[in-house]
């Protein structure tokens, strides 16, 4: 087995690797879980928004009005 030349490298199958991580990479890494969370609840409220909508179609009965228009 080999020595480390220094404790912030990672032996890895393809070589050596420096593990260092400095307050930049944090706070882009911070930022991106955010940014992830935000998308995630967007994407959510977007679906309850369409369910909500298609709910109101049918007790309003919309769908009849739609279907004079077409045929």
């Amino acid at each position: 087995m080999m020595r480390l030349l220094s404790k912030k490298q990672i032996y890895t199958e393809v070589g050596y690797m420096l593990s260092s991580i400095s307050g930049g990479d944090i706070f882009i890494s911070a930022l991106l879980c955010i940014g992830g969370l935000f998308g995630l609840m967007l994407s959510f409220y977007l679906v309850l928004c369409f369910i909500q909508w298609v709910s109101d179609v049918i007790e309003e009965k919309r769908w009849r009005v739609w279907k004079e228009w077409i045929l």
